[in-house]
């Protein structure tokens, strides 16, 4: 399964009161804004988000289709259930 998601990075998107929800390998996460510089992803479900080198990829490719920015550095938080990443953005100074 975790191999599919890397290809399904981007199937589909809809938005959500908490951020956008994005279909990864057939699975809802939502992706969003924390702060100016920082992005998060989750599952919709709650459950732990893959550490795998394939999903996490999948991931931070989601978060830099989402903000429109390059991803500068990543950590897992809320243990394990969230994806955090760091980024910079075209045009500004972070």
């Amino acid at each position: 399964m975790l191999l599919g998601l890397l290809g399904c990075a981007t199937n589909a998107q809809l938005e959500s009161p908490t951020g956008r929800v994005m279909l990864i390998g057939g699975e809802g996460y939502i992706v969003e804004q924390l702060t100016a510089g920082t992005w998060t992803a989750m599952r919709k479900n709650g459950q732990r988000v893959p550490s795998s080198v394939t999903g996490k990829a999948a991931l931070l490719g989601a978060i830099e289709e989402a903000s429109g920015c390059k991803v500068t550095d990543s950590d897992y938080s809320q243990a394990g259930k969230q994806l955090d990443a760091q980024v910079r953005c075209p045009g500004h100074a972070n």
